[in-house]
């Protein structure tokens, strides 16, 4: 497998599709960050830090600024057959398949994180951080770790349109209307009585508006068992279709 997510980071390096995916959510944050210093959500010190939280927290417009690029690049994968070679080159399904689920899943985050960090590193040089850095850095880790998991339950929808599909339009499509859906479900759910404590999107933001260690621990572990089921589901199907 490691050869092969080798394959997929030299790929990566090389595909346009990945430079946009870095550059835009880079750009879009620092040009994006002073705006939240006019809406303090959290009661913070106007700062880097307060921007950081309040961008994290709008994880559902960022997601579906992202998702159709990680589409783009998984479904282009089938559309443009290079998934075959490398499973007639010897390397196992189970190999091929988690190799390009973690490659499509850490492009996603880091570059859904990337919006977030360049638009508090741009406040910060302005204003500063204006928080204790200890205490901050320490509640950011525990953030960035649950908020990495939950992101990638988000974009995992992506690789599941992906192997059901096998084309690139289909999957962008799908990708984008599943996100933009579940970004209406949450805004909208609670006035129409609709259960939504549990979904990604909403632990997504109750994590930022809570320092406990056991809701960390539990929506973590929440992430990764909803990750694991979508991603053995994709996998049940990966294994069976036939790949042109």
């Amino acid at each position: 497998m490691i050869k092969i997510l080798k394959t997929e980071l030299y790929e990566f390096r090389h595909d346009f599709i990945c430079l946009c995916m870095l550059v835009i959510p880079l750009f879009y944050g620092i040009f994006s960050g002073s705006g939240y210093i006019e809406c303090n959500y959290f009661n913070l010190k106007q700062g880097g830090y307060e921007v950081l939280i309040a961008m994290l927290y709008d994880a559902p417009g960022t997601c579906l600024l992202i998702s159709a690029f990680p589409a783009l690049l998984i479904g282009k994968s089938f559309s443009n057959r290079t998934i075959m070679p490398k499973i007639t080159a010897g390397n196992s399904r189970s190999n091929v398949f988690f190799s390009k689920a973690i490659s499509i899943l850490s492009i996603s985050v880091i570059a859904t994180i990337i919006y977030s960090i360049s638009g508090a590193a741009a406040v910060t040089l302005k204003y500063g951080w204006n928080a204790p850095v200890l205490e901050s850095v320490f509640t950011l880790i525990k953030i960035m770790i649950c908020t990495i998991l939950l992101y990638a339950v988000i974009f995992s929808a992506i690789i599941f349109w992906a192997v059901i599909f096998k084309d690139t339009i289909r999957t962008i499509i799908a990708s984008v209307i599943t996100i933009f859906i579940n970004a209406v479900y949450i805004a909208y759910g609670r006035g129409w009585r609709l259960p939504i404590s549990m979904h990604p999107m909403i632990l997504l933001r109750t994590i930022l508006q809570s320092n406990s260690l056991v809701k960390f621990i539990g929506f973590s572990l929440y992430a990764a068992i909803l990750l694991s089921i979508m991603l053995i589901l994709s996998y049940n199907i990966f294994r069976r279709c036939e790949l042109k």
